[in-house]
């Protein structure tokens, strides 16, 4: 349904200062329609320039929003110093999103009403100011954030491949701009080009990874270290703050988003949100995109996922805000509460809830005679559990991990598993070539039982879609830190040799497995790098360079049945 058939002419107010309440300035661009009448205005806080994406605020301001896109704390145009909310808990990106808000809700041309946009970082800053209530605030989008830091950083493990691009190419060039240490060409695009070029194999092989110099991530290197010594906690805690948030969210993200944590957004506000309104009207809206903004685009990796996958983001901000902005009833009508997008069919289904209604969680049992190594081998997935079984064995050596399939600033994607078949160090337990369709949508439990000859090591979950030619396609993965298995505060090593189960979270998925594919579980012990390598030592994996091999045994018999339970729907 387009909303947008009259588009304005859109003029734009370069660096308007912004005083916060301790005094700081902050800069922002506003695009806003020209016309004589007050409009909605949507905030956006970003950490990655106002100037990034002059077209956003113009596609956005034409369908009668005032866009405001300022430069957080400490970026580009705006004075202070940048929090790095992301890696800590201390930041005042509260305070100065309250104080933006109804600075905004102020302006001469706004009628009042205020929401906010914006994905990733500047979703997080949405959900930062959204729980302090500020009282003109109306509505937020935030798109691909998660509600716990924890279900981004799984299992406490460091996305490494992620999270460095991002220190090293993102948020470093403009520091060292600020710091005026910066050549005139030494941009973001410079920054891309050397990492891909140059610097990519040096620093994601680096040891120890407390010790990358300084000189590679200008004035982010004592933030960077602060994330290696605090990761297994969880900065973010949005789930505690979802009690507070009185307006409702449209939360969006994709099968792919590495922050696929942000469907807990939607479902901690449909729960707890402070207000009937903010609990009722909330929406969620999963497609099969990975962690990229604003477009919603049907092609994802090596995927197509159809026509109907893409979405129009503009459209949908402008059918959204209309709403609860300026009071355009009719608008969500016909809306649902939750737009999951089921890749195979390459359908959207409507749903009132999360998970949906009458899911049947089913326990796929693994199997084998011990020799699950590779595709030729004889590792089977099935409803019926294990009897007396051999365990399958294999060595995982962090010198040579398994290798991610994702692009090069880190963001997952569907690529051909094939790539990876020849290496020993992978189980993989397959269904028969299914008689029936089933369709998979929805949270998706790992229980494994599992031992190793080291003190503490991964164990990395995928679920496959293989299809009748070969092709197989990643659709989600879960991994758990040994140390981490029973608590985040309280680590404990293992005792080797010793059989554990133990129980983790797959990212949730929606796929139709049609007839001929295959549902498969892969297990190993490394997924590098979207994840950092487990060392294997039981010692400081961030502060030290030893690497150790490990013998992993993962069991499936009568007393040690491994299984993964996923969510079969109708």
């Amino acid at each position: 349904m387009a909303v947008s058939k009259n588009l304005f002419p859109v003029t734009v107010d370069r660096n308007v200062a912004v005083a916060m309440r301790d005094g700081t300035v902050l800069c922002a661009d506003i695009y806003r329609p020209k016309a004589n009448r007050g409009f909605p205005v949507l905030v956006e806080r970003t950490p990655y320039s106002k100037e990034r994406d002059p077209e956003k605020g113009a596609r956005i301001a034409e369908r009668g929003f005032v866009y405001v896109v300022q430069d957080v704390r400490g970026r580009y145009a705006s004075d202070g110093e940048f929090g790095a909310g992301f890696f800590r808990a201390e930041h005042t990106d509260s305070e100065d999103g309250y104080d933006t808000i109804e600075w905004a809700a102020a302006l001469p041309y706004s009628n009042g009403n205020v929401g906010t946009v914006g994905t990733s970082y500047a979703g997080w800053t949405q959900m930062e100011l959204a729980h302090v209530r500020p009282p003109h605030l109306k509505a937020i989008m935030p798109q691909a954030i998660a509600a716990n830091l924890l279900d981004r950083e799984m299992s406490g493990v460091l996305r490494l491949g992620r999270v460095l691009w991002w220190t090293i190419n993102t948020l470093a060039p403009d520091q060292r701009v600020r710091a005026k240490t910066a050549r005139p060409t030494e941009d973001v695009s410079e920054a891309e080009r050397l990492w891909t070029e140059r610097d990519r194999g040096k620093w994601l092989w680096f040891l120890p990874l407390q010790e990358i110099p300084d000189d590679a991530m200008f004035a982010m290197g004592p933030h960077w270290r602060h994330w290696l010594e605090n990761h297994a906690v969880d900065n973010f805690r949005f789930e505690a703050k979802h009690w507070n948030i009185e307006v409702p969210a449209l939360v969006t993200t994709g099968w792919y988003d590495q922050q696929i944590g942000s469907i807990k957004n939607f479902t901690g506000m449909a729960e707890h949100a402070a207000t009937e309104e903010a609990r009722r009207g909330s929406r969620l809206i999963v497609g099969p995109w990975t962690h990229v903004g604003p477009d919603f685009e049907r092609t994802v990796g090596r995927m197509d996922f159809g026509a109907d996958a893409a979405r129009d983001y503009y459209e949908i901000a402008a059918r959204w805000f209309g709403h609860w902005l300026r009071d355009e009833e009719s608008n969500l009508g016909d809306w649902p509460r939750v737009q999951l997008f089921v890749m195979g069919a390459n359908r959207w289904r409507h749903e009132d809830e999360w998970p949906i209604k009458g899911t049947r969680y089913t326990e796929f049992f693994i199997h084998s005679s011990g020799n699950a190594n590779t595709p030729q081998g004889d590792g089977l997935l099935s409803v019926e559990p294990p009897g007396n079984e051999p365990p399958d064995e294999y060595s995982y050596d962090p010198r040579d991990p398994v290798m991610t399939l994702y692009s090069p600033a880190g963001q997952s994607e569907p690529h051909d598993q094939r790539l990876l078949d020849e290496r020993t160090d992978v189980l993989r337990y397959a269904t028969p070539p299914l008689e029936t369709p089933v369709e998979v949508t929805g949270p998706i439990t790992m229980k494994l039982w599992a031992a190793s000859s080291a003190r503490d090591t991964d164990f990395v979950v995928k679920l496959m879609d293989v299809w009748p030619d070969g092709f197989t396609q990643e659709l989600c993965y879960g991994i758990v830190r040994a140390r981490y298995r029973e608590s985040f505060e309280s680590p404990s090593l293992l005792d080797p040799g010793r059989p554990y189960e133990f129980t983790f979270a797959v990212n949730p998925t929606g796929n139709l497995f049609k007839i001929g594919h295959r549902i498969r579980v892969d297990v190993s012990s490394s997924d590098f790098p979207n994840f950092d390598r487990n060392h294997n030592t039981g010692g400081d994996d961030y502060g030290e360079s030893k690497l150790v091999t490990a013998r992993q045994t993962v069991f499936h018999d009568e007393e040690h049945p491994s299984r993964i339970i996923l969510p079969l729907v109708p």
